[in-house]
């Protein structure tokens, strides 16, 4: 499909036709046709205002780990580049938003920095943490922001400090108008030794009850208040069950695993499926962790 894009949004580097099996973990959805991957604050500044300005509408893509994509999409996408590089200030440290949630939580632990150890096997980027505040074992990503940065839906660059209201639990107000590009942690220092025990701790509790071995999206559902989504669809007996090559993991619940060559259709009628078995039982409406496309 051909799209009479402006000269200074096609000057962005950027690639056609990218299936998103190779953009997200879960592995399925249609293609990409039109992907902007910025080098730069400034080339990112300037996609989000020539989008604005033409009225383009545009999403986000970050490390694809939270994400289930239903078929093509054809409006712009944009995937950040910036160069992959932390720096610490004191207890402090900053990262881009391409960076790897992962990897800064390992990079911080080398440092004796104590406050990311619960990152430790949240897959995807920074900036995906940042938007949607990620967590684990009761901590969340606003729990160590210190600042951010971040253009507003005209392009103009913010960065500030987080205030009440602008987040909660898996989400932000950055929403999907807002693209991030940085944060700033403020963390406190710790024993080197016992900072890596609990990253490890931590990455094999995931690695003993989660389905790491099976290409998925993470959690699909958001916990309700004071219950487990991955219980609930325990005790509706879905575990195992299946819809083609998209599964119910028979580890966790509220993973739902591609088993090889799943479709998009598939893991929404599984989705679909596990929702309604879960308001028949329990009388409880699971609301999408995931963004979906």
């Amino acid at each position: 499909m051909q799209h009479p894009w402006p000269d200074d949004l096609l000057a962005i580097p950027h690639r056609r036709d990218v299936p998103f099996s190779r953009l997200t973990t879960l592995g399925v959805g249609g293609v990409c046709r039109w992907l902007f991957e910025p080098e730069t604050e400034a080339q990112a500044a300037a996609f989000v205002k020539a989008c604005a300005r033409e009225g383009l509408p545009w999403r986000v893509l970050g490390g694809g780990s939270n994400l289930v994509v239903l078929g093509d999409v054809d409006i712009p996408v944009v995937r950040l580049k910036l160069p992959r590089e932390v720096v610490r200030r004191g207890l402090e440290v900053s990262a881009p938003a391409s960076f790897g949630h992962i990897r800064l939580s390992t990079e911080v632990a080398a440092m004796g920095l104590s406050g990311l150890e619960y990152a430790s096997g949240i897959p995807g980027s920074v900036g995906g943490a940042l938007h949607m505040n990620a967590g684990a074992y009761g901590r969340e990503m606003v729990d160590v922001l210190a600042r951010f940065r971040f253009l507003t839906p005209a392009g103009d660059l913010v960065e500030k400090s987080p205030e009440p209201g602008e987040f909660s639990y898996r989400w932000s107000f950055l929403g999907d108008r807002h693209l991030a590009l940085g944060l700033v942690v403020r963390l406190v220092e710790g024993d080197p030794a016992r900072i890596n025990a609990l990253v490890e701790e931590y990455r094999g509790r995931r690695g003993t009850s989660q389905p790491l071995d099976r290409r998925n999206a993470g959690c699909i559902f958001k916990n309700p208040t004071g219950q487990s989504a991955g219980r609930l669809i325990d005790q509706a007996g879905l575990k195992g069950f299946r819809v083609g090559q998209a599964e119910v993991s028979p580890e966790h619940g509220n993973f739902l695993v591609n088993l090889g060559g799943a479709t998009a259709t598939e893991f929404r009628d599984l989705m679909t499926l596990v929702r309604e078995k879960v308001r028949e039982i329990h009388g409880i409406d699971l609301q999408p962790e995931v963004e979906i496309w």
